[in-house]
């Protein structure tokens, strides 16, 4: 019976194709969402009708937008083949089916972060309000860091993972540029000398022997220990520890909390690049 031991390795099997963790963890919900709507149901025996029938519970129940049921599709049809081809599944309908979905949904003026909303969460930044006590003793050292990497995401553009995968070659503090490379596009950010000042001052506060080397491929961001309240290094590497997604991730939503934002905000921010990425 299909269930959660196959649920995992089809999730390895994404992880070993170098899908990112957010993606993974997206598949994962979706995967969860659709057993538990089973209730028990053999997957392997569902036929058209009881497909249709969680579509349309999709679409006039929970009332989703078009792009997320696209997307759930996508995740379910990815993981039937992942089946067919490693547990021999059979024939499936979930494999070929196409929800009836008849237009592609535009996005509305609520699915984007508007200017305001940024200022805002910049000006938050760098305020103290709602820091627990521990987490003002360390403001100092993070203040220009968060502030550096929310411009760089909402100016610039940058996923996540660039922004994490930035390694000190590639920043030139003199030309005010920065190299950003992944799978499929390679390109050159001109930064605003003020923004590269302000990338230099959260670099020049990390205290010398902890502090990324330049010309390096050494992280410009790095992971803050907020025990020892200094920065993280990697004995194996030999270097300063990068800060990791879910760190970065944990970060935005503090301070979106600080900034008295609401989960939407957090959705328009997180769950659109996750739904590009898949289509």
């Amino acid at each position: 019976m299909i269930g959660q031991k196959e649920q995992e390795a089809f999730l390895v099997h994404l992880a070993e194709k170098a899908r990112q963790p957010s993606t993974i963890r997206r598949y994962r919900y979706d995967l969860l969402d659709f057993f538990t709507w089973l209730n028990g149901k053999p997957f392997e025996l569902l036929d058209r009708q009881e497909v249709e029938r969680f579509f349309y519970d999709l679409i006039e129940t929970r009332n989703y937008k078009i792009r997320t049921i696209r997307r759930i599709a996508s995740v379910l049809r990815q993981f039937t083949t992942f089946l067919q081809a490693n547990y021999k599944l059979p024939t499936h309908p979930l494999s070929v089916y196409q929800p009836p979905l008849l237009e592609t949904e535009p996005l509305s003026r609520d699915d984007w972060v508007s200017q305001k909303e940024i200022e805002t969460l910049l000006k938050s930044s760098h305020s103290e309000i709602g820091l627990s006590e521990n987490q003002l003793l360390a403001r100092p050292q993070l203040t220009e860091r968060n502030f550096a990497m929310f411009s760089l995401f909402v100016d610039y553009g940058l996923t996540l993972k660039e922004l994490c995968d930035v390694e000190m070659h590639a920043v030139n503090f003199i030309q005010h540029t920065i190299h950003i490379e992944n799978e499929t596009l390679k390109r050159k950010i001109q930064l605003p000398e003020a923004l590269s000042k302000q990338i230099h001052t959260y670099w020049s506060l990390i205290p010398e022997p902890v502090r990324p080397r330049l010309h390096s491929s050494d992280p410009l961001f790095v992971a803050y220990d907020f025990t020892r309240r200094t920065y993280h290094w990697s004995y194996e590497d030999d270097g300063p520890k990068a800060l990791t997604e879910i760190a970065l991730q944990k970060m935005i939503r503090t301070e979106v909390a600080r900034a008295a934002f609401g989960e939407a905000f957090l959705l328009n921010i997180f769950v659109i690049p996750i739904y590009l990425e898949l289509c």
